[in-house]
């Protein structure tokens, strides 16, 4: 009878020892590092980013290494594996093939306006396990007089404890014509922000990458990155990161022109919109991001 019950207690246990889960990515034809990729759980909010050297660490229960994890980069294909194929490896990801459109130059008059200006009180979203808040700016009439991407301004809460020295990232998506959601990356470059502790607001300069709005709208997306640089406090909870990360993107109330259904999160490997942007109150409320067009 011992032995009956040591061999069913036996597996309890193996999966109940607490690992640390590492690797490094790398790029499969430069072999070099890829830094802050997210590698996210998809069945649990849990997951981890890449540090600049292109490594991840983090610690969990052992059976995890028997989960599907998804890898999503700036510039590399979407992936999809076993925790295990990563761990203690350096695992190799394929970079997107990214076609460059024909940029003509022409005389500008500088002229510029600002969608979705923040101007009310800016509260914090504490986003679990959302590896990326974004904000749908459409084309509409305010824009005629100017196409192309000058600065977007990130804004966070006006009151918090969690504001230290950290890093985020900005992501820039075309819209999908068939699901409408965010779909392939606009902006092919690796912008990673820093911002000072108590730091309030961050502009960002694009004009130089000449970003032309899309027909059918743009998404501004905030990516979290969970790495040491950004750990401010460990969680007394397992049934998520083992640690809260900075930055706190805010979020806010605007006037009726800048409701159009506009507050997006990425989460266990897919986007969703979401639920309350439906909601006649509630979608007042969107990311506090602005972005500002010139011609």
């Amino acid at each position: 009878m011992k032995k009956f019950l040591l061999f069913m207690f036996f597996p309890l246990f193996l999966f109940s020892q607490k690992i640390e889960f590492s690797g490094r990515l790398v790029d499969a034809i430069s072999k070099e590092p890829i830094p802050y990729a997210n590698i996210s759980f998809l069945n649990s909010y849990k997951g981890i980013s890449t540090t600049e050297k292109g490594e991840f660490s983090m610690n969990l229960s052992k059976k995890y290494l028997f989960e599907k994890v998804h890898i999503s980069c700036l510039n590399y294909k979407d992936t999809i594996v076993f925790a295990n194929e990563l761990q203690e490896k350096t695992f190799y990801l394929n970079s997107k093939e990214i076609l460059l459109d024909e940029i003509i130059l022409e005389k500008k008059v500088d002229k510029s306006m600002v969608l979705g200006d923040v101007k009310n009180r800016v509260r914090g979203i504490h986003t679990m396990g959302m590896r990326m808040v974004a904000k749908f700016f459409p084309k509409d009439k305010r824009s005629n007089c100017c196409n192309y991407l000058k600065s977007i301004n990130v804004y966070f809460a006006d009151k918090s404890n969690h504001r230290k020295k950290s890093k985020f990232r900005i992501r820039i998506f075309n819209k999908s014509a068939e699901t409408g959601l965010p779909d392939e990356d606009v902006l092919n470059v690796n912008l990673p922000i820093e911002i000072d502790e108590n730091q309030k607001s961050v502009k960002i300069d694009l004009s130089k990458f000449d970003i032309e709005m899309p027909e059918n709208g743009i998404f501004v997306a905030f990516e979290k990155l969970f790495i040491p640089f950004n750990q401010y406090s460990k969680k007394d909870s397992e049934t998520e990161n083992e640690y809260y990360y900075a930055p706190i993107i805010g979020y806010t109330k605007y006037k009726r022109i800048d409701r159009n259904d506009n507050f997006y999160y990425f989460e266990k490997g897919s986007w969703k919109e979401a639920f309350f942007s439906k909601n006649k109150i509630l979608k007042a409320y969107a990311p506090s991001i602005s972005m500002t067009l010139t011609n």
